[in-house]
C-alpha cells in the first residue's frame, strides 16, 4: 500500500474506532442525565465559562439572554397595566349600562302609567263630551263658558259638530268668538 493509503486509512480507524464511540457514549450519557433530571444545557454553559476561548461566547449570551429577560418583564409589566386599565373601564362601562337600562325600565314602566292615564283622561273626555250632547245648547253653554279657556276647547274638541255648532250659538258672543280663533289656531 501506499504511504497515502496508509495515512488515510489511520484516520478511518481513528474516527471509526475512537470518535463515532465517544461521541455515542457522549450523547447516551446526556440522554440518561436528561431522564435523570439534570439540566444539561446550564451545566454545559457553566463549563464553558471556565474556558478561555468559549467563557466570552458564553457570557456574551447570558448578558443577551438577562437584556432580553429585562425587555419582557417590562413589557409584561406594561401590559399588565394596560389590562387593568382596559378592566377598569370596562366595569366603568358595565355600570353605565346597568344604569342606563335601569333608566330605560323606569322609562317604560312611567310611560305605560302615563299612557294608562292618557288612556283614561281620552274616555273622561268623551264621556263629559255625551253628557254635553245629551243636555240642552243652553246649559251645556253656560257650563262650558265659566271653564278656563284651555279646558273649554279641550271639552269642545270632543263634542260631535252639531252639537258644537249649537252651543256656541247659545254663548256670549265674545267667548264664543274667543273659542273660535283658539281652534283656528290649533
Amino acid at each position: 500500500m501506499s504511504e497515502k493509503e496508509r495515512s488515510y486509512s489511520k484516520f478511518q480507524w481513528f474516527f471509526l474506532v475512537i470518535c463515532i464511540p465517544v461521541l455515542f457514549a457522549i450523547i447516551l450519557f446526556v440522554v440518561i442525565l436528561s431522564f435523570l433530571g439534570v439540566d444539561m444545557l446550564d451545566k454545559t454553559k457553566e463549563v464553558a465559562g471556565h474556558v478561555p476561548v468559549l467563557s466570552s461566547l458564553v457570557q456574551e449570551e447570558v448578558e443577551i439572554e438577562e437584556v432580553d429577560v429585562r425587555l419582557l418583564d417590562e413589557r409584561i409589566s406594561e401590559q399588565e397595566a394596560e389590562i387593568i386599565r382596559l378592566q377598569q373601564i370596562i366595569e366603568q362601562r358595565e355600570q353605565t349600562i346597568e344604569q342606563l337600562e335601569s333608566e330605560l325600565i323606569e322609562a317604560g314602566e312611567q310611560l305605560a302609567v302615563e299612557s294608562d292615564y292618557q288612556y283614561e283622561a281620552k274616555q273622561d273626555l268623551k264621556d263629559i263630551a255625551k253628557i254635553y250632547e245629551s243636555m240642552s245648547s243652553k246649559n251645556a253653554a253656560s257650563i262650558i263658558s265659566e271653564l278656563p279657556a284651555e279646558e273649554a276647547l279641550l271639552h269642545l274638541s270632543q263634542v260631535s259638530l252639531d252639537a258644537r255648532a249649537g252651543i256656541l250659538s247659545k254663548m256670549e258672543s265674545e267667548v264664543a268668538a274667543d273659542l273660535m280663533s283658539r281652534f283656528a289656531n290649533e
